[in-house]
């Protein structure tokens, strides 16, 4: 099983509260063409996991528009992105979930997966491929890849 990692793309500095916090056009666009990159490489996620913010939300929204009839599911442990995150999953038994979220909890769960700490770091718009035994995984996930916004548009 496959499960990828996606920091929500570029976002405003300041907005009524961070949960409103909105996607540049800058942002819009960035994530587009990553989407666009990892799908010309037959990269396609089984589900979409959003959080309730309103960048991740519009970073899912650019994706399920690449892959319509992708399930969509918005659920508040993205923020956070710990081990709950990977039990609610487990729990509603997504395959090769694409998981929209936040720093620094992205990274927290990448360390985790990986069985390390520290050791990935998602700019806006990073994606990290993970293949899993199980979720909650009950070994060491291995890292398949990870492209920062630039690597993903050069397979455009």
């Amino acid at each position: 099983m496959l499960v990828t990692l996606m920091r929500h793309g570029i976002a405003e500095s300041f907005a009524r509260s961070d949960a409103d916090r909105r996607l540049t056009d800058a942002g819009e666009r960035i994530v587009d063409e990553v989407i666009l990159g990892l799908k010309s490489c037959g990269w396609c996620p089984g589900a979409i996991v959003c959080s309730p913010l309103t960048r991740s939300r519009q970073t899912a929204a650019i994706a399920l528009k690449h892959f319509p009839g992708t399930p969509l599911e918005v659920l508040p442990a993205v923020v956070e992105a710990d081990e709950a995150l990977l039990a609610e999953l487990g729990a509603r038994e997504l395959i090769d979930p694409l998981v929209v979220g936040h720093e620094p909890g992205l990274s927290r769960l990448a360390g985790s997966l990986l069985g390390a700490r520290g050791v990935l770091h998602f700019q806006p718009a990073t994606v990290a491929c993970l293949r899993v035994d199980s979720l909650p995984p009950r070994t060491p996930a291995e890292l398949l890849f990870l492209a920062p916004p630039l690597f993903a548009r050069l397979f455009q």
